[in-house]
């Protein structure tokens, strides 16, 4: 379904919306003479729920559950990963997020670790805010060339040689951005990753969607144009590149990959001859694998043998694709965006607040909420429902240029020197075309607007890491930003001491949705063991957030 038609919340609830209105102001919430309702600037400030699910527009699925199982079997399986260590969850482990601090620094272009303690790779990295052009982004493999796959089954890893370079040497090499979570509300962006590469059309082999950086030749068989699936765009992406989960090819260099996604000695030549998740543990209670699981044993188990990726693949698209070995990307991204499309956080104190419930929120907090909406005017770029104004309703509603000129969603807000990292203004493919739809100078240094919910869990903060904590954002925020940019939104807003208090425990509290903390459906996940990280066990199920958004409600009244 394309949400562009879609009327906003208040639009089609014109009573309901007048009595959350009433309600607000009852529960004490516009506290300030100059404050308005949080996030009405987008028109919808309605609870999460509210928001219309953005659905695929074509496609080749034909059970939605069974894609759902296997792309979240395809993005926990370490088997994708060129070392057979790293999965997609790998990056995104911790509340969707990454929180390692070992070997996580990022020398950036001067090529100079000089932040947090660390001057070299293979350390560990002391949380601080970042002051030069280092990043703090998460880690993939080693330096490694690709030769293969592996023919034995059994084994999880490709088969590379060693490839050892400056600045990392023998250590995993990182990525240069800060990795974005996945718990925030995915599914609602028009475009994913900072930049927006990944793009809306997905295209079946590549992010960029049918923009003049696919250079995919026009007899692959994988090629496709899916609309309203970014997920899918973004999901071929990091999975063969190097660092992040391929070998690399004969060069070594980052950003390279040495092994094809379709066809022989591939991605999908590996995947297809092995048994999903056999390295890993299922919980029984698995939300969406748990029918499936071997427990108390490893993997998946279908009927009286392993599930094999053939299986999963067949149950979820039939007839559709006609050839796994050469179209895997293809139905890589699309199971992929359908597990990720299920990680909505729309269970919030905010949400239960704006659905009614008063109680949902402490007193500082609603005053957190009034700062977000009036002073702080967070909810310029932080709006609508979804909190983000690079949403699909939003750019339905309001167009795609923003006041400033550049790409609707995309903001340089003065976090680091343009030429450092260029965000939007990036390009990608042979062709080399930049990300920029407007191609407005602003959108240089721009990167996009992200969603909030569960943001206490994506620390550091910012496309380079460079705020260790959400106070620290605050306060950037309060002065006015670090550097100078094109943004008419970012000034100073001399933030009080108790005003920054309330923001931030808002937004580390308010905006926390209890299962993405808890691990519980839909957020619960098969085991992984993090590389220089935690050995995380399999989750499954659960419901005492139920029980204790109850409780909590309870506690908190009279509190209003």
């Amino acid at each position: 379904m394309d949400t562009g038609n879609k009327l906003s919340w208040f639009r089609k609830h014109p009573y309901a919306s007048s009595a959350l209105v009433t309600a607000i102001f009852a529960a004490g919430l516009l506290l300030l003479t100059d404050a308005h309702v949080a996030i009405g600037d987008s028109g919808d400030s309605g609870p999460l729920s509210n928001v219309p699910v953005p659905t695929p527009i074509g496609g080749d699925i034909v059970d939605q559950a069974a894609a759902v199982r296997l792309g979240k079997a395809l993005f926990w399986d370490v088997q994708v990963g060129g070392d057979g260590q790293t999965s997609c969850g790998t990056c995104h482990f911790h509340g969707g997020a990454d929180n390692r601090t070992f070997n996580t620094l990022n020398p950036g272009p001067d090529g100079i670790f000089a932040s947090g303690g660390v001057t070299g790779a293979g350390q560990q990295f002391h949380p601080s805010n970042i002051v030069n052009d280092d990043r703090v982004a998460s880690q993939g493999l080693v330096g490694l060339k690709f030769v293969g796959i592996d023919p034995d089954p059994h084994n999880a890893a490709d088969l590379c040689t060693p490839v050892v370079t400056a600045p990392f040497f023998d250590n995993r090499r990182t990525t240069t951005r800060n990795a974005p979570t996945t718990t925030n509300g995915l599914v609602f962006f028009r475009q994913i990753f900072l930049d927006g590469r990944g793009n809306q059309i997905f295209n079946g082999v590549n992010p960029f969607g049918q923009t003049a950086n696919n250079n995919a030749a026009a007899t692959n068989p994988a090629l496709t144009a899916i609309g309203n699936s970014p997920l899918a765009s973004q999901a071929v992406g990091p999975a063969n590149r190097h660092p992040e989960m391929g070998c690399a090819n004969g060069t070594g260099n980052i950003g390279t990959s040495g092994r094809a996604f379709n066809g022989p000695n591939s991605l999908a030549a590996k995947m297809l001859a092995r048994p999903a998740l056999q390295h890993q543990f299922v919980h029984p209670q698995d939300s969406a694998l748990g029918g499936l699981s071997n427990w108390p044993n490893k993997g998946l188990r279908c009927g009286d043998h392993p599930c094999m990726y053939g299986e999963l693949i067949s149950a979820a698209f039939g007839t559709n694709i006609t050839n796994t070995l050469t179209q895997f990307s293809r139905l890589f991204g699309q199971a992929v965006q359908a597990y990720e499309s299920t990680l909505i956080p729309d269970q919030t104190p905010l949400d239960r607040f704006l659905a009614g419930d008063g109680r949902a929120m402490t007193d500082t907090q609603k005053k957190g909420f009034n700062i977000f909406g009036g002073k702080g005017q967070c909810s310029k770029c932080h709006a609508g429902a979804e909190l983000s104004d690079a949403s699909v309703s939003f750019a339905a509603r309001n167009g795609l240029i923003n006041e400033d000129g550049g790409d609707q969603g995309f903001h340089n807000i003065g976090v680091r020197p343009p030429a450092e990292d260029i965000g939007r203004a990036g390009t990608g493919g042979a062709n080399a075309v930049p990300f920029s739809e407007s191609g407005s100078p602003v959108d240089n240094g721009a990167f996009k607007t992200p969603a909030l919910r569960n943001v206490k869990f994506s620390a550091p903060y910012f496309h380079n890491g460079g705020k260790a904590t959400l106070a620290d954002v605050v306060d950037f925020y309060s002065r006015g930003g670090d550097f100078p940019n094109p943004s008419k939104r970012i000034k100073n807003l001399d933030f009080k001491s108790e005003e920054k208090a309330a923001l931030v425990d808002f937004l580390t509290n308010g905006l926390t949705d209890c299962r993405t903390e808890r691990e519980e459906a839909p957020f619960d996940h098969p085991s992984l063991t993090v590389p220089n990280g935690p050995d995380l066990p399999a989750t499954g199920g659960g419901h005492s957030c139920n029980q204790s958004s109850s409780q909590s409600s309870n506690q908190n009244s009279g509190r209003r």
